[in-house]
């Protein structure tokens, strides 16, 4: 009798855990979906000039949270690293430092390997050293990140020097003064 209770019990425990990948996996699946979709929709209204200007901070806040969701829900996954990069970049549109400086910090400590991760610790020592308050300490701290690059081309490397070099010089000041190494610009 005890051996039926307990073959019983490992079966139902079986069928359970058997059933619980799926039902993840199906929820992984929808989270991705919403998130696709709604990107696809705000992509096809940015190709006509006149719709994109109906895109407002409201519907990138509805992005920013259905990419939060999936990131609570499956921290670790790979997906979940590009949702973060997403919304630390829609935060630094919204103009919302704070916000953007939090997730690009959670998505380097997340994914140290992450495929952008150049990007990110320069957008993160741009924030810093462009956005009021300026806090040199952390230009510094990511600014000298970027150095440790391996991949960091010799030029941005230079360009990053000189910047730090004269952070005595708020950016606009640096750029105003002839300084041709403009970090977090795109070159």
């Amino acid at each position: 009798m005890k051996s039926i209770i307990l073959l019983s019990t490992l079966s139902l425990f079986f069928l359970l855990s058997c059933g619980n990948p799926t039902e993840q996996k199906s929820k992984k699946d929808n989270l991705r979906e919403r998130i696709t979709s709604y990107e696809d929709s705000l992509a096809k209204l940015q190709k006509d000039p006149q719709k994109a200007a109906q895109i407002t901070s409201l519907a990138q806040i509805e992005l920013i949270n259905r990419l939060r969701t999936y990131t609570k829900a499956f921290p670790r996954d790979t997906f979940s690293a590009d949702c973060l990069f997403k919304i630390h970049m829609i935060y630094e549109h919204l103009r919302a430092p704070r916000e953007a400086r939090a997730y690009g910090d959670t998505l380097l400590e997340r994914f140290p390997d992450y495929k952008n991760r150049l990007l990110v610790i320069e957008s993160l020592g741009s924030s810093y050293d462009i956005n009021a308050p300026r806090d040199t300490a952390m230009v510094r701290k990511y600014y000298n990140l970027l150095l440790q690059e391996p991949k960091m081309p010799t030029q941005k490397k230079k360009d990053i020097k000189a910047r730090l070099a004269r952070l005595d010089l708020t950016f606009e000041d640096y750029i105003l003064n002839g300084n041709s190494g403009l970090v977090g610009q795109g070159n």
